[in-house]
């Protein structure tokens, strides 16, 4: 269906998923101390993105939030980190937002992307379509956001749980990781430096995403990974690049232990 729903709420995470009538929902959660320029340039590229690609918008606004089309974007971009507190702040008070964004992978695919030194978006990675992909995921993602390398933000959770949505072949949410499971490999670039790339789209719901490939060494600034799995990783780079592979050692991470920590150390390399 050429249609999707944009819930504005206060407060919480937010939860994209598809409806039983095809619709793609997304969750745009507000700090309950109200909209943000963030927020104002998010709700803006969404309904440019959607529209663009021929989607009509549903905007389900809590009554706090009924002024919605009054927002405004701002004159120029918001970085991620210029708002404290982001749809994250059930996790982390002070937001998830950083100069750094974050792709996560799978052990086996993160070998995968260096040795090919590349990030591929699923339609180039698998060899179908979009549409063939969409109809699969229960995140209610449109075909087209197939198409695209995404990211998060630098200290968000949801890297990890592409990445064992990835591991396990189906869709899973933050919530839905608990310790013991397997720490995503987790890819950062600088904020600045995507937004210039001429293939950046903001759709509203990742503060940017690439269209198409994205050469890796151009712009990446540190791998992280556990030290369970340095080794499978070390061995598919090439020497010249393994100084940006970071080695972290933690027992039993909780998804945010993880990221904060890869975060951290992301941020040092640089």
């Amino acid at each position: 269906m050429n249609r999707s729903v944009l819930q504005l709420a206060v407060g919480g995470e937010p939860f994209p998923h598809a409806d039983p009538n095809g619709e793609s929902r997304y969750r745009h959660a507000v700090p309950p101390s109200g909209p943000t320029p963030l927020d104002h340039q998010a709700v803006t590229d969404f309904l440019a993105y959607e529209t663009a690609h021929g989607r009509a918008v549903n905007v389900e606004a809590a009554p706090e939030l009924s002024d919605w089309r009054d927002w405004e974007a701002p004159s120029l971009r918001p970085a991620p980190g210029s708002c404290p507190i982001q749809c994250c702040s059930t996790v982390y008070v002070t937001g998830c937002g950083v100069a750094l964004v974050c792709h996560g992978a799978p052990l086996e695919v993160a070998a995968r992307i260096l040795a090919d030194g590349a990030l591929r978006p699923a339609t180039l990675v698998t060899g179908r379509s979009g549409a063939a992909l969409a109809a699969e995921s229960t995140w209610g993602e449109p075909p087209d956001y197939f198409e695209h390398v995404m990211f998060a933000n630098g200290r968000c959770t949801a890297p990890e749980a592409v990445a064992r949505s990835r591991a396990l072949g189906r869709d899973l949410v933050p919530s839905d990781l608990t310790a013991r499971y397997p720490p995503a490999v987790r890819f950062y670039f600088g904020w600045d430096e995507l937004t210039e790339h001429p293939g950046a789209r903001f759709d509203g719901v990742h503060p940017v995403k690439i269209l198409g490939e994205l050469p890796l060494w151009e712009s990446l600034v540190a791998v992280i990974v556990h030290a369970d799995q340095e080794a499978s990783l070390s061995a598919a780079t090439d020497a010249r690049r393994r100084d940006r592979i970071v080695m972290l050692d933690l027992t039993d991470p909780r998804p945010h232990q993880w990221a904060t920590a890869a975060l951290v150390a992301a941020i040092e390399l640089t």
